[in-house]
């Protein structure tokens, strides 16, 4: 039943308990609120009361002066400005965001994104050529270009400045005329973990401040920032953490028509827009455009002004997102088939090929397999004679340093610790696998094969009250670096019956040592249904997170379950 391996985070209990005080909070809330680094009144107020007057200035970016005034020379000179995006989700907000911005003060200005299957991610030579052709006097990046030193030269030698806006890790910086990350060395910008989008609404933000305008012409860009920093996983914290909570507070007071018409498509309601309809329904189908066909169909949907217009571009993303979870759905199937001959051999990573598997949904099929064996995964499929594909490691595997070891056995490859891109040989598939599987299995320990589930605090569920679940509440919006709140609650017992919901989901009840009821819903855990189907008088431990549910009008608390164990010792 136990599937994972427990952690309970260490925290100062003097802290904790001083915290609980000065903000008047249970011991478990400051717990968790001190594992999120917010350990005084003043971090906490930051936290529950995001405040843009505190967004830094965008001139502290290195190259910002610099940009703005290249940007104003442009527009008053009325030259042709390209656009180069990036074909996710944080690369076509970024960029409908700068259209929509520079359309508005009477620009010259398109966009150009990559063909993810012809050219990949970063700039390339048919960029460059598109540039040339319209005319561009200057080409702005948006989510990509921090490392395109031969394409930047390229567009030097055609007379074409290039400002980057980018937010990856920097190598060798190209010759740009400006570059604003905020993780190059010589940025004075105090926040380095800005999504692309995040750093193209700083140069609006710089743009708008040095024309003298007010500060409502850059918020109204909040919602797509807050999009794209949920969508590309950046830490939810400080700066990022007042863009998601003024850009929810945006989308759901005065949505774009292109967001209402999606939202109409999901038959979902705006109402009920929060970070999770953002991340597993908005974020997927933007995606879906770069993934099954081009990524434009999504930045027309969101610069698109007509009803009809929006309707039609949210219709074509909501079925390419059916399109490709049909496709991603398939190889899976056929991926867990073949993953059974493999742990036949004891195997410490699964490499998985087939000539036809579409390359724009490897990397799914790639994190979904590796959420389901935990074990280093690389999925791929064929193109043009080669192979290629994406690979998703496991906590405390560094797989950037697994693949520089395989590099003579790869014809190219990029990303970060914990996912990349590889492209390889055909007759280098066999060694590779060979050579990544040996690798994995020297590198990862016994702890690190078994999942890890990360546990704030220990928690008495009668603690559980109105106030308890009103604050907690407060820690939304969740994600990357701010994971909703984990508790583990022991001496609990089975009331009731389990039922099993879609043949995959369990849902039953927990009373405690006091006599209260609490729900449970744990999903994909058929195991426990089976575990307690026919009733048990066992006593558990369980993990959890905490939820409030409403249902005709009556409000009840839930508990989400993550793991469960019984307890030895009764």
């Amino acid at each position: 039943m136990k599937r994972f391996r427990w952690t309970i985070r260490d925290s100062d209990d003097e802290a904790c308990e001083r915290l609980s005080r000065e903000i008047n909070v249970s011991l478990p809330i400051a717990r968790a609120l001190c594992n999120r680094g917010i350990c005084d009144f003043d971090q906490a107020k930051a936290f529950f009361r995001p405040d843009p007057a505190v967004i830094p200035s965008p001139f502290l970016f290195r190259d910002m002066q610099c940009a703005v005034e290249r940007v104003m020379k442009a527009l008053e000179q009325g030259e042709h400005i390209l656009l180069y995006g990036d074909y996710d989700v944080d690369g076509t907000t970024g960029t409908a965001l700068l259209m929509l911005f520079l359309r508005s003060q009477g620009a010259e200005v398109s966009y150009y994104i990559n063909d993810r299957f012809a050219e990949g991610y970063g700039l390339s030579d048919a960029g460059v050529g598109c540039a040339v052709e319209r005319g561009a006097g200057l080409v702005i990046t948006v989510d990509c270009g921090i490392r395109a030193v031969k394409e930047v030269e390229a567009f030097n030698v055609q007379g074409i400045d290039v400002i980057v806006c980018d937010h990856h890790e920097p190598g060798t910086l190209p010759a740009a005329s400006a570059i604003l990350n905020p993780k190059v060395p010589g940025c004075s910008y105090p926040f380095r973990e800005l999504c692309g989008c995040g750093v193209a609404f700083k140069l609006v933000q710089a743009l708008i401040e040095q024309m003298g305008r007010d500060a409502a012409e850059w918020e109204q860009y909040l919602d797509l920032v807050a999009v794209a920093t949920l969508a590309d996983m950046v830490a939810l914290k400080e700066e990022n953490r007042i863009y998601m909570h003024q850009g929810l507070q945006r989308l759901k007071a005065a949505p774009r028509m292109s967001i209402q018409e999606l939202i109409s498509c999901m038959g979902a309601r705006l109402e009920s827009l929060s970070a999770g309809v953002i991340a597993f329904g908005i974020a997927p189908r933007i995606n879906a455009a770069g993934r099954m066909q081009n990524a434009a169909t999504a930045v027309e949907w969101l610069m698109s002004d007509s009803r009809d217009e929006c309707r039609k571009h949210a219709e074509e993303l909501d079925r390419l997102n059916g399109e490709r979870r049909e496709i991603d759905a398939g190889i899976l199937k056929l991926a867990e088939g073949m993953v059974n001959g493999y742990f036949a051999s004891y195997c410490s990573s699964l490499v998985l090929y087939h000539e036809d598997w579409h390359l724009g949904v490897l990397g799914i099929v790639a994190s979904r397999l590796q959420e389901k064996y935990y074990l280093p995964t690389v999925v791929l499929g064929g193109s043009d004679g080669l192979i290629k594909g994406s690979v998703r490691s496991v906590g405390g595997l560094n797989v950037m340093e697994v693949l520089q070891e395989c590099s003579g056995l790869l014809e190219k490859f990029g990303g970060h610790e914990a996912a990349a891109g590889v492209t390889l040989k055909p007759e280098n598939l066999q060694r590779f696998r060979k050579r990544f599987d040996a690798l994995s299995a020297e590198r990862l320990s016994y702890e690190q094969r078994q999942k890890e589930v990360i546990i704030d605090t220990q928690l008495q569920l009668d603690e559980v009250s109105p106030k308890f679940i009103n604050v907690l509440s407060q820690f939304a919006p969740f994600g990357f670096g701010n994971p909703e709140p984990v508790f583990l609650s022991r001496g609990l017992r089975i009331s009731g019956y389990p039922r099993l919901l879609k043949g995959r989901h369990v849902k039953f009840s927990v009373k405690t040592g006091s006599g209260r009821i609490f729900d449970v819903i744990g999903f994909s855990r058929e195991d426990i249904y089976r575990a307690l189907e026919r009733g048990s008088k066992q006593v558990f431990s369980m993990v959890y997170t905490l939820e409030e549910n409403e249902w005709n009008g009556r409000k009840t608390i839930q508990m989400k379950l993550k793991d469960m164990a019984v307890e030895e010792s009764q």
